[in-house]
């Protein structure tokens, strides 16, 4: 008799991630507590996760930036690329579809509370971490955001923006 394996449990998810620019032009970033996913565990990425049933994308970015970093934010725009990347372990594979929106600060204050978040920083968008030091995706958008900014495509009514040039 042959010793057949268990088929690995394949899920498919779809996080969405608030890029956070503040007056100054910095961008926010959390630090993932992931102990238990090494992959994940001490990289940066912006404030994000999963659609819960039944709320838009844009809700998921403001419940997440609310949730891991303490601020109030509002959706100013969608980032125009999808990203993929694929998470394995010995018994599961998953694959995340990643959405990203570029967002203002409201209110709130910076506030450590949710247990998946070890650190938040803001950064110069030319001072962000490292690709290697952050999850997958992040840097690719913050890249897009950049071009943007640079080539000036970037809504004229969002002012942040105009501070990350300088």
């Amino acid at each position: 008799m042959i010793d057949k394996k268990p088929e690995k449990i394949r899920k498919q998810f779809i996080i969405v991630k608030s890029l956070v620019v503040n007056e100054k032009g910095e961008v926010l970033f959390v630090k993932r507590n992931k102990k238990e996913m090494k992959q994940a565990h001490n990289k940066w990425e912006f404030p994000g996760g999963k659609i819960d049933f039944g709320e838009s994308p844009e809700q998921t970015a403001e419940r997440e930036a609310k949730e891991e970093s303490g601020y109030d934010i509002k959706v100013e725009y969608v980032l125009p690329k999808l990203l993929s990347s694929k998470w394995e372990s010995p018994e599961r594979e998953a694959q995340q579809i990643l959405i990203c929106y570029v967002c203002s600060v409201l209110g709130g204050k910076m506030l450590l509370k949710d247990h998946g978040v070890s650190e938040i920083k803001w950064f110069k968008v030319n001072e962000a971490p490292k690709d290697e030091d952050c999850l997958p995706g992040t840097i690719d958008f913050l890249n897009i955001y950049a071009k943007a900014i640079q080539k000036k495509e970037i809504r004229e009514d969002f002012p942040n923006t105009q501070n990350a040039i300088k």
